[in-house]
């Protein structure tokens, strides 16, 4: 036990040269090296690791990349220590392979040490020669640092911000463009963190730092997940702790990959690190910039050795919103001013269980009963109780304004609280008002806000089409706390080309489809509102057998059209 006490702390001796990433993987090793000290064995089988060998591959281009490659029997982690300055920090491979950029050309004496269990290690010295001669366009310089330090985050308010697509089309030529997936906007918004992160590109002299602000916390692929942390769920991408790498050095070169549609410039990020989202990659490739936008590629490669080209797009803080602002006025409203049931003038119902096409499965009878439905005190109650009422286990409401009031393009803003229990499936929503005469879905259907009793505090949006529909991939989700106990502003902004749903100020989903159709985009003509709470069927699910009743209130609702 003293001789592995010893071994651990001559390793905690060589981390503090470490930057925080490194130190803690090395200390999740250590760690978990103590945890199963009795499958090591006795102290005495702990020995260093084996016949170290150790090469380095210089890129031909100029561009000063080099690329390394460690091996030794035993080795569980490798550092490098690139020779860069006397007071570097180490560079941690968990494989042994490493590539690297160094900005000035030179002979480098490059230092590999393979630490094994109990930190016991060996090393090896290498030396490197590098010419750097590749000089990045300075206007891509200037663009990134903006002559100083930039702020950048991603675009997210438009189309294919993220996407992913093959590297290699079936003839194996490079494909540019992401063909098998595209984000829509705000689409990662409920993520909790990606959309947080800042990345900031800052001059050093002539060359270029960068560093990734993500809060400690970072958005990882499903295929990293478990090599990287070692844990987590490798079936979907999610957000875990990861610690900051800091500011590291970033280097220039030209890329070979053959694509039609880039610049043909790309950069190696420092110590392994990357841009917001962890593909276990560091080197991106600009497919094209301008004077507030870049837009780049990065080449995952997967266990079995599948590549995946992912594409990022990222705005910088500092450029002007070119959208411009909408002036509106406020032409249709029902703020509930009286008590009773809703006004006649603007308030129509269905009635009945939905077998005239309107259903979902659902338990529910629409009614227009005072029980289902009333005004008092300024809120609008629509409740949904279990009763016996013509064959049906449930009552509630599903009130309209079809035929009294229908408009096209604006912005509707809906205060409310939303019931509580598992079963219910309240929505506040628009159907476009040739619904008579086209049919669902040709007529457009807009979910302003939709909620599942079984799923509490996630709200949901969706869209509606021909070429979407039912369980439609246009849709978007964020979690809002106390959605059944307060108030919240639910609201739709329609215009001619996107419909973008926000709670509470804060945008979540837009729709903005990359072509405009009958198919994609039903919404050129008057859509009406839609107030109701369903029971169970295809998106409420189970009603939980103790559900008695439960209520949405409606303290108004305000329709906004553009100035002429």
């Amino acid at each position: 036990m003293i001789n592995t006490i010893i071994s651990i702390c001559n390793t905690t001796r060589e981390m503090k040269n470490l930057n925080k990433i490194q130190y803690f993987l090395v200390a999740f090793f250590l760690i978990g090296l103590m945890g199963c000290q009795e499958e090591i064995g006795e102290v005495s089988d702990l020995t260093a690791p084996k016949n170290l060998t150790a090469s380095a591959t210089v890129s031909p281009d100029g561009s000063g990349m080099v690329t390394f490659d460690a091996d030794a029997e035993g080795a569980i982690i490798y550092h490098y220590f690139l020779g860069i300055s006397d007071t570097e920090n180490a560079t941690v491979s968990g494989d042994g392979k490493l590539t690297a950029i160094y900005r000035s050309s030179g002979d480098y004496t490059v230092k590999v040490i393979a630490y094994g269990p109990g930190g016991v290690a060996t090393n090896a010295t290498l030396d490197v020669s590098v010419n750097v001669i590749y000089e990045a366009p300075a206007d891509l310089i200037q663009t990134l640092t903006g002559g100083d330090s930039r702020d950048w985050v991603w675009e997210k308010e438009v189309p294919a911000h993220l996407g992913v697509g093959p590297k290699f089309d079936a003839d194996g030529n490079a494909v540019g463009e992401p063909i098998w997936y595209t984000a829509q906007p705000f689409e990662k918004e409920s993520e909790g963190c990606l959309y947080e992160d800042t990345l900031t590109f800052s001059m050093n002299g002539s060359n270029v730092d960068y560093e990734l602000k993500s809060n400690a916390v970072t958005y990882f692929n499903r295929g990293e997940v478990i090599s990287a942390l070692g844990t987590g769920d490798p079936n979907e991408d999610a957000c875990y702790d990861f610690p900051e790498i800091g500011k590291v050095s970033l280097g220039f070169f030209e890329t070979t990959s053959g694509l039609t549609n880039s610049t043909n410039v790309g950069f190696l990020l420092g110590n392994n690190s990357f841009m917001s989202y962890y593909l276990g990659s560091s080197t991106y490739e600009i497919l094209a910039y301008t004077e507030d936008v870049i837009y780049v590629r990065v080449i995952q490669e997967d266990d079995a050795g599948g590549e995946f080209a992912w594409y990022q797009r990222f705005r910088a803080t500092d450029a002007t919103n070119s959208e411009p602002e909408i002036e509106y006025e406020l032409v249709w409203e029902d703020d509930f001013l009286f008590n009773g049931p809703p006004s006649s003038s603007r308030w129509g119902y269905d009635l009945g269980t939905g077998n005239n096409g309107w259903g979902n499965g659902e338990q529910q009878f629409y009614t227009d009963r005072a029980d289902n439905v009333f005004v008092e005190n300024g809120i609008l109650n629509i409740i949904a109780k279990r009763e016996n009422f013509s064959g049906s286990q449930f009552t509630s409401t599903r009130m309209k304004t079809q035929d009294k009031f229908e408009f096209t393009y604006g912005k509707v803003e809906i205060k409310a609280k939303l019931p509580f229990g598992k079963g219910t499936w309240p929505a506040l929503w628009m159907l476009g008002a040739n619904f008579p005469e086209v049919g669902w879905p040709t007529c457009g259907e807009i979910d302003i806000m939709e909620h599942i009793g079984n799923d509490q505090n996630r709200i949901l949006a969706a869209i509606h089409t021909p070429s979407s529909f039912g369980n439609t991939f246009n849709k978007g989700n964020i979690n809002v706390p106390g959605v059944s106990s307060e108030f919240h502003i639910y609201e739709v902004e329609w215009t001619e080309d996107r419909v973008k749903f926000s709670v509470d100020g804060s945008t979540y989903y837009t729709y903005q489809p990359e072509v405009y159709n009958a198919d994609t985009w039903p919404f050129t003509s008057d859509q009406f509102l839609i107030f109701n709470i369903a029971m169970g069927g295809t998106l409420g699910g189970e009603i939980e057998a103790g559900f008695t009743e439960s209520r949405m209130e409606v303290d108004y609702v305000r329709v906004y059209q553009e100035v002429e």
